[in-house]
Order: structure tokens, then sequence, then C-alpha cells
């Protein structure tokens, strides 16, 4: 458990604060950069006018943020921190790898953030932060990791060709951090790391290359209060904007002040600023058609199963009713013929 009792102020963190007024004279000093804050959704606006008044932080899980202040060419030593932290093994970023072959970000949902590393052993990492959870995360996962698995066994047996064995193979690994977690993971609250274990109920020791790693953001906010370990300070810095936990957070951890020096950048540069926000929610804007297409079809989905069933559970109760009047008619029918038989008797 790490100690330290040498309380930050948000001054020393995020520098002297200044009134909203220059803080919005700040961003209409361009024009470019005041449109471009103008078409922002007002919530959004107020979070940056905050930010550059250096009252509050900035959302650094969106993608040119992040990678920004995780860059393992200027900074190597943070995504190797970061990752060792997730993991709970220390690992050393190598080389960062382009995002090709199948997109599966650009198919719905939130996501906010995309990265793919290689680690000094050749295991694969890809990071990714979402701003809702997908509906079906381990298939969609399983998609995911298999197109890695497959451009790394296409890529190892052109170099190795006739020399090639599956045992050169490295696993990848998928660290899916969601913001707000879908419905799943909310059902085994309070935990908030969900990492896949493979095995077999035999016993038997076979590797498998897919690993998928999820971390509830909400969870973790909700329910962390104090920042004791290196993982719980990582997501501490990735799930809140607030200036009380940005004090307790550098605080109990300085490692993490140059980060917020390196956010506090943005402060004194408004048209950079807008230009990478605008970035981020263009993304969000061009995936929330689909996102809730997407629920919106799952619930006439849910709607014609729940209809379907309705209608079996009428038709099953209109085959009683009709056997019942059948049995009725054909019990009246005797009642008339015994009547009949017993007029003709007397």
């Amino acid at each position: 458990m790490k100690q330290n009792y040498n309380k930050f102020t948000l001054k020393e963190i995020l520098g002297s604060s200044i009134s909203r007024s220059d803080a919005l004279a700040a961003i209409r000093a361009d024009s470019m950069t005041y449109q471009t804050f103008s078409s922002f959704p007002l919530e959004e606006q107020e979070k940056l006018i905050s930010f550059i008044q250096g009252v509050q932080g900035l959302t650094i899980t969106y993608d040119s943020f992040f990678k920004h202040i995780m860059n393992p060419d200027t900074h190597p030593s943070r995504l190797s921190g970061f990752l060792s932290a997730i993991l709970g093994q220390s690992v050393k970023v190598h080389n960062v790898l382009p995002l090709e072959g199948v997109r599966m970000s650009e198919s719905g949902s939130f996501v906010i953030m995309d990265l793919a590393v290689e680690l000094s052993n050749k295991t694969i990492v890809n990071v990714e932060i979402q701003k809702l959870g997908y509906l079906f995360p381990g298939e969609r996962a399983s998609c995911y990791l298999s197109d890695f698995v497959m451009r790394q066994y296409n890529r190892v047996k052109d170099q190795q060709k006739e020399h090639f064995s599956f045992r050169d193979l490295k696993p990848v690994i998928l660290i899916v951090i969601m913001e707000k977690s879908s419905p799943e993971f909310k059902a085994v609250s309070p935990a908030y790391i969900h990492r896949e274990v493979n095995s077999f109920d035999s016993g038997a020791k076979v590797a498998s290359l897919f690993q998928t790693i999820y971390i509830s953001l909400d969870t973790f906010h909700s329910i962390v209060q104090t920042i004791d370990t290196n993982l719980k300070a990582w997501l501490t810095f990735l799930s809140s904007d607030q200036p009380a936990d940005i004090i307790r957070l550098v605080s109990a951890y300085p490692e993490f002040l140059p980060c917020y020096r390196d956010i506090v950048e943005f402060r004194r540069n408004p048209k950079e600023l807008m230009f990478m926000y605008s970035e981020a929610l263009a993304i969000l804007d061009r995936n929330t058609e689909i996102y809730m297409c997407e629920l919106l079809k799952k619930e006439v989905e849910e709607n014609k199963r729940i209809l379907a069933e309705m209608g079996s559970a009428l038709a099953e109760k209109d085959s009683a009713l009709a056997e019942k009047d059948s049995a009725l008619k054909a019990a009246l029918l005797q009642i008339s013929l015994l009547e009949k038989r017993l007029a003709d008797l007397t």
C-alpha cells in the first residue's frame, strides 16, 4: 500500500485559474475556434470552459487526448506502466501497431479510443475505451481477437516460411475499458475488473492465444474511495475529471503530476483543444445513430418474442376452450338423448 502525505492543491496541478469571461475571451480570440466551440452541445461547452478556467480537469479517454498523454514515443514509461497495472505484471511496450484489417470499432457503439501495441515479449495488446459497452461483448470480442490472431498468423508464417510453428504465435490480449458498462457487467457489481480465464474441466494444460479483460469505470468510480494501488490510480486518472479526485490522485501518486501538466497545455491552446475535441465528438456522432438502431432492433426483437409467446399462450387457451366447448356440446347431446329416452319409457 502506497502512502504519501504531501497534499497538492488544484492550482499546483492545473495551474492558476482564470475567470469565466477570460476563458470565453480565449476561445473567441480565433473565429474558427469559437465557431467549432459553438457547435458543441451546451453540456460539452461548459466542461471546456471549466477546464480552460482551471477549475476542472479534462476527459482524456477520447482517442486524441489519450494518445497525446500516453504517446510511447515521448513518454515510453506511461503506457507500459498503465498496461503493467492492468495485467498485474511488469511489461514494456515495444511497438505501436497499425489498426489494419477488420475495424470492429466502426460497426457501432461508442468507441472513443483504440490502440494496439506489441510488448517486448511479442504479446499483442489492444486497448479500447468505449463510451457505452457493446450489446454483445463476448461475441464481438471473439471476432476482434480472431482477426488479430489471423493477422499475426499470416505475418509470422510469411516470415518463417517452412520453419513456421504454432509455438511462434504469441497471445493477443483485448482490454476493453467501458465508461458505462453493459448489463452483463452491471449484474456482477461491485466487481469492476473482469479477467477472462481459459481452462478445461479435465485440468489439461492447453494454451490459448485469446484473453479479454473488461474494466467497468462506472462501477469503479462508484465504489472505490481509496487510491492505494497503481491500478486504482490509473483507473481514477481515466474515470474522473473532478478536482477532488485529481487532488487525491496526485497527492497519493505524484508521478501523475506530469500527466496533468501535459493536459494543462491544452488550456493555453484553445484552438488545438477544440480541434481535438471536435474529432472526438464527430466519432461519437457517427456511431450514435448506429448504436441507437442496434438498441431499437433489440427492443423490437424482444417485443416480437413477447408477442409470439402471448400468441402461443392465447392459441393454447383457445384450443382448450374449444375442447371444453366440444365436450360441453357432447354432454348436452347426451342429456338430450337420455331425456328423450326417459320420455319414451314413461
